[in-house]
């Protein structure tokens, strides 16, 4: 089989914009495992799904670049989300981040994903949403 990954990293975009129809456990077979820093490798996409949502309720990636084999790929890509903050009253909830990282998958012969780690600094999104805090602690010193 030979794998269209452009094809592929489109549906995944779709998939992977929390704004849209597309669920993002409709890219992985049965059994189909995901792991990245945050998240030891697990079955349970549902609650992989609902705590990105938790945090970054609009979340969106653009795959800037993917290569791949028959059944493997690496794509790089680029999520864009606001952060919607610990508690009701946050005062950097409302933040726009945008967080860099590369994704490996492997894939069955129907295209479905059986294997998804993601790679990306946990850093960087926790810097931008540290600056929006102290930006927000500044204006609240200002008399």
């Amino acid at each position: 089989m030979t794998m269209d990954w452009e094809a592929w990293a489109r549906r995944a975009e779709a998939a992977l914009d929390f704004q849209r129809e597309e669920r993002w456990r409709d890219l992985f077979a049965e059994g189909a495992e995901f792991g990245d820093p945050n998240t030891p490798s697990t079955t349970d996409l549902r609650r992989v799904q609902r705590g990105t949502a938790r945090i970054f309720p609009d979340w969106r990636q653009e795959i800037t670049r993917i290569r791949g084999g028959d059944d493997w790929a690496v794509f790089e890509w680029v999520g864009r989300a606001t952060y919607a903050g610990m508690t009701d009253d946050d005062p950097v909830a409302g933040t726009a981040i945008e967080m860099h990282g590369a994704t490996i998958v492997e894939v069955d012969e129907e295209g479905l994903v059986t294997s998804w780690r993601d790679y990306l600094d946990r850093k960087e999104p926790e810097e931008q949403i540290l600056r929006a805090a102290e930006r927000s602690q500044h204006a609240k010193d200002r008399p």
